[in-house]
């Protein structure tokens, strides 16, 4: 594409919305209708400046002058372009870069305004995005944590804490939850909200879990060795690593390798990856015939699936927090006593989670629930102090 470099510019792209599946439903000489549709109506509605073809289902637009790009007046355009498309719901994203960088390289160019479109690809209720050095920023940041994913698995910088789950009867503690923290080498802390979300993106996730699941069987492993009591530590596994091939044959193994038993280390899914569907039962049914403890993690985050409550085999169902924080009002109290009431119907085990007032610990007690987890009795901990607070609950219990 050409285009004056004198002249201040904005750039827009353009990215149709499940093209593939244009192509598949409605056939190619329909999708290449649709692709002139547009080129034709942006050259059209593009006064001043050049659209032209990326690549594919893309199109880039160079808009010349100063004058701002307004939400209000892109909402209007794609009303105007997908009200007259060839085909009903045609959806396009945009990505707008506005008073480009002139001393930059037009595919770096464009690049900043596919960064932004790129950051609505799963969001349906957005089809606009406007580039900023925020942006920016948080792409390299994100390219920086990437990167750093090989070189902190080979120096083994995932570090595993264990957040103790406590008994409500007795207090003592009854197992243990495994979360990672990331302490790169030269010191500093990499958050769990930032890196976590990112490998789920780009299926580095799926490493990490295997990573922290053989980190805890070799902990139980060392506790056998020593002759230690077993206290089940649960591991989260991810909807990704769910779905990966010959995943249970490989957990299975690592199980074995250790010399310990399965229930030893039960696996937390949450609600939303266990969404019921024949594939995740097929999974499930494979993963418990293996010997696996399952344990519903965060239910009442999201949309809960009663479904998946009655057809797939859980033996624990953890309540998550925005259910507890409400435990203290009369409408969110009756809805955890019946959900504890109906989990116990099922045959499963109830644990709340993100308990922080001895008033939920009263309540929960008197609503029968099983156990507690959260900062009321201890936060996360390095693994290595676990057993002394093992130790203490134990001795505390006993007053």
């Amino acid at each position: 594409m050409r285009f004056n470099t004198n002249q201040y510019f904005h750039v827009v792209v353009a990215d149709i919305k499940n093209f593939k599946w244009i192509n598949g439903t409605y056939g190619e000489k329909t999708g290449d209708q649709v692709l002139t549709y547009l080129g034709d109506t942006y050259r059209n509605q593009v006064r001043y400046g050049t659209v032209g073809r990326y690549g594919g289902d893309q199109f880039v637009a160079i808009i010349y002058g100063k004058k701002e790009i307004r939400m209000a007046d892109m909402e209007k355009f794609i009303h105007r372009v997908e009200s007259g498309a060839p085909i009903p719901n045609l959806v396009v994203n945009y990505g707008v870069y506005e008073n480009v960088d002139k001393t930059l390289p037009f595919t770096l160019i464009c690049d900043r305004a596919f960064l932004a479109m790129k950051s609505i690809r799963d969001d349906y209720e957005h089809q606009i995005a406007f580039y900023d050095d925020e942006m920016r920023r948080r792409h390299i940041r994100n390219g920086q944590i990437e990167n750093a994913f090989e070189e902190a698995i080979r120096n083994e910088e995932f570090v595993v804490y264990l957040q103790p789950k406590y008994s409500v009867e007795t207090e003592e503690i009854v197992g243990a939850e495994a979360l990672v923290r990331w302490k790169r080498a030269e010191g500093t802390i990499v958050s769990p909200g930032e890196f976590i979300p990112l490998f789920e993106k780009d299926g580095l996730i799926v490493r990490l879990d295997e990573y922290v699941f053989r980190k805890v069987c070799s902990i139980q492993g060392e506790r056998i060795r020593l002759g230690k009591k077993i206290l089940p530590i649960s591991v989260n596994l991810s909807r990704a690593s769910i779905h990966y091939d010959n995943m249970i044959c490989r957990y299975v193994k690592i199980v074995e390798e250790n010399g310990i038993p399965f229930s030893s280390v039960p696996i937390e899914l949450t609600e939303t990856a266990a969404l019921y569907n024949d594939q995740i039962s097929k999974i499930i049914e494979k993963m418990v015939d293996a010997g696996f403890k399952l344990h519903m993690d965060d239910f009442g985050s999201g949309y809960s699936s009663m479904t998946s409550l009655t057809q797939l085999p859980f033996d624990t169902l953890k309540l998550d927090k925005s259910l507890i924080d409400y435990i203290e009002n009369f409408r969110g109290q009756q809805v955890v006593r019946h959900t504890i009431s109906l989990a116990h119907s099922l045959g499963m085990k109830v644990l709340a989670e993100g308990v922080e007032k001895a008033k939920q610990v009263e309540i929960l007690r008197s609503l029968h629930c099983d156990g507690i987890q959260g900062f009321y009795y201890a936060r996360p901990l390095p693994w290595e102090n676990f057993e002394t607070e093992v130790i203490r609950a134990k001795g505390a219990c006993k007053k």
